[in-house]
């Protein structure tokens, strides 16, 4: 059974690359299917961004992405291996099994990556992915971000995604109606602690994913924004903003206040402006420094 997940995944993964022709909703189908069929164990590809390892979890929604269609946040990577060099620091807030951590170890070779995962499950995960690839410049931080120092519950949602899988994707700081069981308690620092604590002297682009929390992340960074002035990539989402007691619009005329320019992440990788007024209930954005 177990060949036939992967026999599909060369067929799903070529058509995806095909750009402007729709198929991708066939990766989709086969993606759900094996989401009912699939073993509970990962499954490995080695051609992630190129040579990487990764292990996918088919029943589960990003890893049934990754497997099937190469990459589920591939817009945003293709911007990190754009933006990074060999040398280059990522900060990886939010960094679940390792997408962006993967695809950012393979380009900063001599660099250094940190990845902030407070889940326990999802960050052993992490640390696998990283073992396989036998990756040394990645640096796991078992901690959430927040603007002080404490500890919080991380809920996460009960059941299953709308499409029927299981996403491993939403574990927010801030509970709502659809995310609103307890997970855990995480221990909470502010990023601008854990930087000085590491010693680290260089940060050139920071990814955030933690649903809602990216504001008070960032409000614990602002010393690091103001001394190395990183590129942002950001996830901004009016629910999940909301939850967290702020609008979007707040959000990025705040970034805008510290000097940078938002740009809105489409198709292929491409950004575009975006002013504050004309945020969606969705969005992935770059922050430039200006």
């Amino acid at each position: 059974m177990i060949t036939v997940f992967y026999f599909l995944r060369r067929f799903t993964v070529s058509i995806c690359r095909i750009r402007g022709v729709g198929l991708g909703f066939v990766a989709d189908v086969v993606r759900r299917w094996a989401a009912r069929h699939a073993p509970q164990m990962p499954l490995m590809i080695k051609d992630f961004r190129g040579d990487a390892r990764f292990m996918c979890f088919l029943r589960e929604h990003m890893g049934g992405q990754i497997f099937f269609r190469g990459s589920y946040s591939g817009d945003q990577l293709g911007i990190v291996e754009r933006l990074l060099d060999a040398s280059s620091v990522f900060v990886d807030v939010g960094a679940n099994h390792g997408e962006f951590s993967i695809t950012a170890a393979r380009v900063a070779k001599n660099g250094k990556i940190i990845a902030f995962e407070p889940v326990v499950e999802y960050r052993e995960r992490l640390l696998e992915n990283i073992r396989i690839n036998k990756f040394r410049n990645i640096q796991v931080v078992p901690v959430a971000l927040g603007d002080q120092a404490g500890e919080l519950p991380i809920y996460d949602q009960p059941g299953n995604f709308t499409d029927g899988t299981r996403n491993e994707g939403l574990p927010t700081l801030f509970s709502s109606e659809s995310r609103h069981h307890a997970r855990e308690v995480v221990p909470v620092k502010r990023l601008d602690d854990v930087l000085f604590e590491l010693d680290v002297s260089r940060v050139d682009l920071i990814k955030l994913d933690i649903e809602g929390a990216e504001w008070m992340a960032l409000r614990g960074a602002v010393n690091t924004l103001a001394r190395y002035r990183p590129v942002l990539i950001l996830e901004i989402g009016r629910e999940t903003c909301r939850a967290a007691g702020y609008e979007p619009k707040a959000f990025v005329e705040w970034l805008s206040s510290l000097g940078y320019r938002i740009e809105k992440i489409v198709a292929n990788g491409v950004t575009q402006p975006i002013e504050a007024a004309q945020l969606g209930d969705f969005q992935n954005v770059v922050a430039y420094p200006v």
